[in-house]
């Protein structure tokens, strides 16, 4: 059962993550992650066409959090660095879990903590993304590699099965911005990091229930923070 199994189930993918060398390899992984509901990176999906809404278009979006908004990473009040490092803390116990040294942990928590926090400060507000015209951006494919030209758009639309997408809707284009300057900033290990955290916070559910206990454990301080 999962207790015996422990982080066991989660090899198979982690051994895959540990394997990328490169920004085909994150895409690639990337590619797989997403349809498994590992909110990694950014937001792909369908959305109703804002010219026409009888149309459903593709749609990239800002995305790739761990804590619940941008606010979180952004603000600079007490409580906001409060949780901040109770997220910091609770990453490194979840690596810890999976089988990384306290040493390994700190590391990546760090690195994690780097990029998501990078990618806030790139995402729109919840006071912008009220505004529907500053989220209807239509774009074809060269618009898109333009905007992000460092991630591997081709080879990432055809194993998300578009490979002949020629428009879409990007929600967020300053965004892509970000992310972009990102892939360039971040070494392939932080990278790894990032996807590792993602894809073990969405798997803790699953997992034995000493996951499952810090999980729970962690956002019922984000709960008695925010309140």
């Amino acid at each position: 059962g999962a207790e015996s199994a422990g982080a066991k189930p989660l090899a198979p993918e982690l051994a895959r993550i540990a394997q990328i060398q490169d920004v085909a390899g994150l895409a690639a992984e990337i590619a797989r992650l997403q349809p498994q509901g590992v909110g990694v990176m950014f937001r792909f999906d369908s959305t109703p066409d804002f010219d026409d809404a009888r149309n459903m278009i593709a749609e990239a979006d800002q995305g790739g959090l761990g804590l619940p908004d941008r606010d979180y990473y952004t603000k600079d009040d007490d409580r906001s660095k409060k949780i901040r490092e109770q997220y910091v803390d609770h990453m490194e116990k979840m690596f810890v879990l999976s089988g990384d040294s306290a040493e390994k942990a700190k590391a990546e928590a760090a690195a994690v903590m780097q990029i998501e926090t990078e990618l806030a400060k790139a995402s729109m507000t919840r006071v912008e993304r009220r505004d529907p015209k500053k989220r209807a951006n239509r774009m074809d494919r060269k618009q898109l590699v333009d905007l992000a030209p460092t991630f591997p758009w081709k080879e990432y639309l055809a194993a998300m099965g578009h490979g002949d997408l020629a428009s879409l809707n990007v929600g967020s284009p300053q965004f892509f911005k970000g992310l972009d300057q990102q892939l360039q900033a971040r070494d392939m290990d932080a990278w790894r990091s990032y996807l590792r955290w993602h894809y073990l916070n969405a798997s803790a559910p699953m997992l034995s229930s000493a996951f499952v206990n810090e999980e729970f454990r962690f956002n019922g301080t984000i709960l008695k923070t925010t309140n």
